[in-house]
């Protein structure tokens, strides 16, 4: 391994091994790319490895200041993903496959940078992670909750806004219609998109893990409260399809994304000030 480094320097070796990982990795973003183009729960993951590569630049400086003291510990974690990238592709588990890519990234890192490098380099590697689309059976066992919560909330407000409404499982009955809140109203879309933007905001924002935890906690009710009333508010006006009804969801997650930052904004005053990053 030292003799790598002496022979191409870190840059060559970290180019080459670069390379390497994008041939045995292409088809695995492929479908992940494709993913993303169709299912637009995940339309976010085009931007993660962009912000990804940008917290690695940001801290150029002092990954170009640390000494690579690689560790042989770096070798088990490495085959650990090499062997969940095998084993997925072998046996058609997509998600095996995809989140192989982490311990891939932090096995290689330690094995050439050592513990400080892959302590720089740890966050952009597990924010990766957030790029990968939830498998269906899952997705569905996520969803039935939150269609079940929206269904109750609007039934409940359209009721005290003196609207005669009845509700049964997810749909609801109005005089002249019968609703549905399908998955794709039960605001898991922006849950998911919202959480991502959490973690990163936890981490760019706050310095202490209790802050940063309470923010991305956080992002469960903001998401599912400003969905069901987006979706109270369709049934209100009548608007049951149509550009406004997708645009409304939009709308709600910037006023989402504007109530997380405000909550980021009060956790960072409230915090006692930090004797260092943790």
């Amino acid at each position: 391994m030292r003799r790598v480094l002496d022979r191409f320097g870190p840059a060559g070796a970290m180019g080459g091994l670069a390379a390497l990982l994008g041939w045995l990795y292409a088809p695995v973003l492929r479908e992940m790319a494709s993913q993303w183009a169709v299912d637009t729960t995940y339309g976010y993951g085009y931007y993660i490895p962009p912000v990804a590569a940008y917290l690695v630049w940001e801290r150029r400086r002092a990954l170009a200041a640390t000494r690579p003291k690689g560790t042989w510990l770096g070798l088990p974690v490495l085959l650990i993903g090499l062997g969940a990238l095998v084993l997925g592709r072998a046996g058609g588990i997509a998600l095996l496959s995809r989140i192989s890519l982490v311990p891939v990234l932090f096995g290689l890192v330690l094995l050439l940078g050592g513990g400080r490098m892959t302590r720089l380099a740890a966050f952009p590697i597990l924010f990766l992670a957030v790029m990968i689309p939830i498998p269906s059976g899952l997705l569905q066992r996520l969803t039935w909750p939150l269609q079940i919560f929206t269904a109750q909330f609007s039934t409940e407000v359209l009721r005290l806004m003196g609207y005669p409404v009845y509700l049964e499982g997810v749909y609801i009955d109005l005089p002249h219609v019968r609703l549905e809140v399908a998955e794709a109203c039960s605001g898991f879309r922006s849950l998911v998109a919202l959480g991502a933007t959490g973690i990163l905001l936890a981490y760019l924002t706050q310095e202490r893990w209790r802050e940063r935890v309470l923010l991305v906690a956080s992002v469960v009710p903001i998401a599912i409260l400003a969905n069901a009333v987006r979706v109270t508010s369709n049934i209100a006006l009548g608007i049951y399809e149509g550009t406004y009804h997708t645009v409304s969801g939009w709308m709600v997650f910037v006023v989402a994304a504007a109530v997380l930052l405000g909550v980021s904004s009060v956790l960072g005053r409230t915090a006692p000030p930090s004797r260092g990053t943790p």
